[in-house]
């Protein structure tokens, strides 16, 4: 199915949207990835600039615009043509783009505690956003897997791809999510605040255990085999995605709950305690800290070697046409950037803090070339608004409308010729 040829076109926005697809969510979760970045900058030591809060800002609003037009465009997509949800949540590995959707809610979330911290009427519409987000990560991430476990044909190895990850990302991202919350809701409710603790931390232990069963599947594919198609060589970069929002989330899981140790005094084992000595709370808060800046090394050293591997092959291979898959580049990259960053002020690290600072202006130079590539051939030529397949399903919705139509033009015909005898009956009767 051919896609629009010039945004003057006739025909421009029926193409675009019977071509829409959720893997165009992409855009707005790596422009929400990239205002993270920016907020947690590490120069100066203390934090972002102010200039750089505001710029970042610019890429959060743009992010809300962008993620409420695509919500636009998929909806009226799913209304014209029903048939096609079964196409999208039916076709793997392509449906694994759905799980872009709440990971784009997650950073428009994120964006709320960045700049609105101090108003809790902010931190509780924060607070319902997270629920919706665990709502749809849950969808997508256990629904649709049992979906594409169940009525999936075999795959053999070579069909692999790190777009397999997309399915567990939104786990670890909405943990992340609710881990910066918790570090403001728990000044207006700990009750709250100890929820989402508990669910993020639950979140991110099966994220974590389904993201590395499937990173081992992808690391084989490539030692026993070529790579991916020129079109997902991007996805190679997701492994990052995940691996760094799992580092960060880890770390403020760890420090919220060490501070809510030294804090509120509570120990576990104690149903209505004489209080532990301070001393032993402290100790142990410290020691769940490290745990968490452990864990959080542990991720990012993991993640390095696959920013590696993926660049290695972007390199050699050198993909010769864009496609919308390529925004799988900047928000991995910029959730890598950025859980260096956390990290980096935390251990007050000064090559960290170089390293994280590095990585987040190189994405913010890729998302301003992709953003000029998009437009161009987005919105002005319309060529990236392209989905393969739809020749096989189109017909089919439409024959199926053209056959529920016949049968009620003949049911109302048959009624019609029913009325139409009852009436000359009527009348011969009355005759005689």
């Amino acid at each position: 199915m051919l896609g629009p040829t010039s945004i003057l076109s006739g025909r421009h926005w029926q193409e675009r949207i019977l071509n829409f697809t959720p893997a165009w969510f992409m855009v707005a979760m790596g422009t929400g990835a990239i205002q993270q970045a920016l907020v947690n900058f590490p120069y100066p030591i203390t934090g972002a600039s102010y200039w750089m809060r505001n710029l970042g800002y610019c890429f959060w609003i743009l992010d809300i615009l962008l993620f409420c037009f695509f919500t636009v465009m998929l909806a009226v997509r799913y209304i014209t043509h029903p048939t096609l949800i079964n196409k999208n949540i039916t076709e793997f590995p392509s449906s694994s783009y759905f799980g872009a959707i709440p990971i784009a809610l997650d950073t428009i979330i994120i964006g709320i505690v960045s700049y609105y911290n101090y108003r809790p009427s902010a931190m509780w519409v924060a607070f319902g956003l997270w629920w919706v987000a665990l709502a749809l990560t849950l969808l997508v991430s256990i629904g649709l897997l049992i979906v594409q476990v169940s009525g999936q044909p075999q795959h053999s190895i070579t069909d692999v791809a790190g777009l397999w990850l997309m399915t567990c990302v939104p786990m670890l991202v909405t943990a992340a999510t609710g881990s910066t919350i918790i570090q403001y809701l728990g000044t207006i409710s700990t009750k709250c605040s100890i929820t989402i603790l508990i669910i993020s931390f639950l979140l991110w232990s099966l994220g974590t255990t389904q993201i590395h069963l499937i990173i081992a599947v992808y690391f084989w594919r490539l030692v026993s085999s070529k790579l991916p198609p020129n079109q997902l060589l991007a996805s190679g970069f997701l492994p990052l995605a995940p691996l760094g929002q799992g580092a960060y989330g880890i770390q403020q899981l760890s420090i919220y709950l060490a501070n809510y140790l030294r804090t509120q005094h509570y120990a576990p084992t104690q149903s209505s305690p004489p209080p532990l000595p301070q001393g032993t709370l402290d100790s142990t808060a410290e020691v769940i800290h490290w745990l968490g800046i452990l864990l959080s090394l542990f991720f990012l050293a993991h993640a390095t070697f696959w920013l590696v591997q993926a660049s290695s092959a972007m390199i050699s291979r050198k993909p010769k046409s864009f496609n919308i898959g390529m925004w799988g580049l900047t928000f991995p990259i910029a959730s890598y950037a950025n859980a260096w960053s956390y990290l980096s002020r935390d251990l007050r690290n000064d090559g960290m803090r170089g390293w994280a600072a590095t990585t987040t202006v190189a994405v913010v130079v890729i998302w301003l070339v992709l953003a000029l590539i998009t437009t161009w051939l987005g919105l002005f030529k319309g060529e990236l608004f392209n989905e393969p397949g739809l020749e096989e399903w189109i017909p089919q919705e439409k024959r199926d409308e053209e056959t529920e139509t016949g049968q009620s033009s003949g049911q109302s015909s048959s009624s019609e010729q029913d009325g139409s005898a009852n009436r000359r009956q009527g009348r011969e009767a009355d005759q005689a």
